[in-house]
């Protein structure tokens, strides 16, 4: 077996200078005994091999498992030195050394060509991460929900909720950035703090954003006018006045584009979505409506009428009617485009926060501290992101002969401990 650690820890510290990177994180300790960067170091490998808890990366150190990567003949730490430098860690820093390695990647070339016919996309979407009912385990920025319980009585919930954006369509599906939805706020306003955070580190982070019906409101849109981008926003609701104004003008109107469709596009030959189903389409398209209020500029609207089928084109479902409003116009991004858009928006929820949920400890508890609880999230996301770059830009082969993820971090994991060359000093 090749030394996969080693590929995977020359490959982070040369191509996305993470050992300068960690080194920049400005440690709030007074005199400490283990050095910062060991402790982001020694986490980030942890959560790319499963050890999704303070405790198991404390059995982990006590048993040497980390000692060659590091460079160290004894590496001191435990799970109590774990927590109380995440509390002091400058966790804007961290967020800062995503934007780097996004950056570096887009520099890279990783999108070139685009993630959905031509276009990088991103998608928002929000999250709940974790729910406690303990008083004693909550911090200060937990929200708060009140539940009636069918015997009368009532139960508080403590719950954090994140707003994220990822990378949507052709993977990687990079995770751009986290915002904190905090007390007494909505969706709606930790997605515009997290959309003006994007473009003031990196303003050409993509050109496409698309959101859920729950993010349809006048100042998301208007945001996204501003940063000189398009929005494409899935709209449920008929009562909204553009709505009521699109299917009138609808009506009674054949479909401007009625064709079969897959979720896979022609741009791209590795993309491996749509291979089971595929889609009798119907799609009914306008624009220049200026009903939406509050909005800046004249809306297009699109009426989605699809209906899922096999290979023989038999119809496995009834008809599903939908809306969906864009920014854009006809001659900027096609109608079938839009349409992909609409289902691939769904990589953030079921690959994005699934696999984050079911296979990288993003909902562990692990020190619940306001500052540590996000310090946590924003390391889980860097080793996210770079076992994704690894696995598709460095190991491409891995995802052409489809060998899985878990195979690779298996193979991590198990050459992790042979390692000869120093995390600190790859050579």
């Amino acid at each position: 077996m090749k030394q996969r650690a080693l590929q995977f820890v020359n490959y982070v510290s040369k191509v996305y200078g993470l050992v300068q990177q960690l080194n920049s994180v400005k440690d709030g300790r007074v005199n400490p005994q283990v050095p910062l960067k060991q402790i982001l170091a020694t986490i980030i490998l942890s959560i790319i091999v499963n050890a999704h808890s303070f405790h198991l990366m404390e059995s982990l150190l006590k048993r040497q498992y980390f000692n060659k990567v590091l460079g160290k003949k004894e590496v001191k730490g435990s799970a109590d030195t774990f927590g109380y430098a995440l509390e002091r860690a400058d966790v804007n820093q961290l967020k800062k050394i995503n934007y780097h390695l996004i950056r570096t990647a887009r520099y890279g070339k990783v999108f070139q060509g685009g993630t959905i016919d031509g276009f990088t996309v991103a998608a928002v979407d929000g999250t709940e991460v974790l729910r406690i009912r303990s008083e004693k385990w909550r911090c200060e920025k937990c929200r708060k929900t009140v539940r009636t319980k069918d015997d009368g009585s009532t139960q508080i919930d403590y719950h954090e909720n994140l707003v994220g954006a990822s990378y949507v369509g052709r993977p990687p599906n990079l995770i751009l950035g986290l915002e904190r939805i905090l007390p007494g706020e909505g969706e709606q306003t930790a997605a515009l703090r997290l959309l003006r955070d994007l473009y003031r580190e990196q303003c050409r982070y993509a050109d496409i954003i698309t959101f859920d019906s729950l993010y349809a409101g006048a100042p998301v849109l208007n945001e996204v006018l501003e940063q000189n981008k398009i929005a494409v926003i899935r709209v449920k609701k008929e009562n909204y006045h553009i709505i009521q104004d699109a299917a009138g003008l609808f009506a009674g109107r054949s479909p401007d584009y009625d064709k079969v469709l897959s979720l896979k596009s022609s741009w791209y030959d590795e993309d491996r979505a749509g291979q089971k189903y595929r889609y009798l389409v119907k799609l009914w398209d306008g624009e220049g409506f200026e009903s939406w209020k509050g909005v800046k500029a004249p809306l297009r609207v699109l009426k989605v009428e699809e209906t899922r089928v096999n290979h023989r084109l038999e119809a496995l479902d009834n008809p599903l009617i939908t809306f969906a409003v864009t920014t854009a116009g006809k001659d900027t991004v096609p109608a079938e485009t839009v349409w992909r858009i609409l289902h691939r928006r769904w990589d953030i929820e079921n690959k994005t926060f699934h696999d984050l949920k079911t296979y990288w400890g993003f909902g562990h508890g692990y020190h619940h501290e306001e500052e540590a609880f996000m310090a946590m999230r924003w390391l889980i996301v860097i080793a996210f992101n770079l076992l994704n770059l690894f696995y598709y830009r460095r190991l491409h082969h891995y995802y052409t002969l489809k060998v899985g993820k878990k195979i690779l971090v298996w193979e991590i994991a198990v050459s992790l401990c042979l390692v000869e060359s120093s995390f600190f000093d790859p050579g």
